[in-house]
């Protein structure tokens, strides 16, 4: 298992020198908890590196983000950001859970589970192939309750990517997964106008200059469950007929072949009902993450109840396993 993307990766900033980075792999951390020795660096970004540990006291494997000493200010305010998610259930909110910190050598160092791998790498091991509707609904609400969690407490994560998003162990537990990296997080009553949220998934008040708050995250969300559905997403190549359009060409009205192809387009349409309001340019207008929990394309009440092929309905239902709030959406 890997935790390579806790930090915000830069590769292009050389980031090990004598100055700002004096912790090496084999070296013994020492705590109050009983020290952790560094196994290997697992990736790095513009404020430090990522390295897999044991903790000596219990042989957990266990994530270390250790973050540069020139970037003091960063590692502190990331403590910060985490602390106030100690409010939370870290868990049953889908939030990456800190263990504990420390310093060494002038380097904060924050300790967090180990996790698997990021939605960005799954797609890189999948060819970019999309994910079936089922894997995209599991991921919506897991991280729609990260949201509203997030909400709940005032916090704003502001850098919600797949790369941020990681399967918690994809091979026990499919599409289960947390919300990590909060290096960037603010509180809604601390933001300024400014940059922030990687380019492609950046929201439109961000780019016009315009106050924000907590649906910032919303559209990247968004931007997130596109990636995972359109393997052109920069370059859309397809779109769903209306049934005006598809009886110019064919010159006959749309059908469905059988229960099934009526099931899975009215889903793909349910998804794309929720993916418009999570786009809305409007941020005033963008759906909510505790609307969007109500939508039907989470709730699946759109699904049929009563057909004598249940096998689409049943599969989506057993995937996903978590209690959703039935809304009227």
């Amino acid at each position: 298992m890997i935790f390579t993307h806790l930090l915000e990766m830069a590769p292009t900033i050389p980031l090990y020198n004598k100055t700002n980075f004096q912790i090496e792999e084999q070296e013994v951390l020492p705590t109050t908890s009983g020290g952790y020795l560094v196994e290997t660096f697992l990736g790095e970004g513009r404020f430090g590196k990522v390295a897999r540990c044991l903790k000596l006291k219990t042989n957990e494997k266990m994530a270390l983000k250790i973050v540069r000493t020139d970037a003091g200010t960063t590692g502190k305010r990331e403590v910060a950001m985490l602390r106030r998610l100690r409010k939370l259930d870290e868990d049953k909110n889908n939030l990456v859970r800190m263990t504990e910190y420390f310093r060494h050598k002038g380097h904060y160092c924050l300790v967090f589970e180990m996790l698997d791998t990021s939605l960005h790498d799954l797609m890189k091991e999948r060819n970019s192939k999309p994910l079936c509707l089922s894997g995209i609904r599991v991921i919506s609400q897991q991280m729609l309750v990260a949201l509203n969690a997030l909400k709940s407490i005032g916090l704003l994560h502001t850098d919600i990517k797949p790369d941020n998003v990681m399967l918690v162990n994809h091979k026990l537990q499919p599409f289960r997964v947390k919300l990590i990296d909060f290096g960037l997080a603010a509180t809604v009553s601390t933001m300024f106008l400014g940059t922030i949220q990687a380019l492609g998934y950046r929201a439109p008040e961000v780019i016009l200059g315009l106050p924000l708050d907590e649906a910032v995250d919303m559209w990247s969300l968004g931007c997130v469950l596109a990636f995972l559905k359109n393997k052109e997403f920069s370059v859309p190549k397809w779109r769903l007929n209306t049934q005006k359009e598809y009886k110019l060409k064919t010159d006959s009205m749309t059908k469905c072949r059988n229960v099934k192809q009526a099931t899975e387009y009215d889903d793909t349409l349910a998804f794309l009902s929720l993916l418009k309001r999570m786009l809305h340019v409007d941020c005033k207008k963008r759906i909510s993450p505790s609307e969007a929990l109500g939508h039907r394309f989470i709730t699946m009440r759109h699904l049929p109840r009563h057909t004598h092929d249940r096998s689409y309905v049943t599969a989506l239902s057993l995937i996903l396993s978590t209690d959703i709030q039935v809304g009227s959406v």
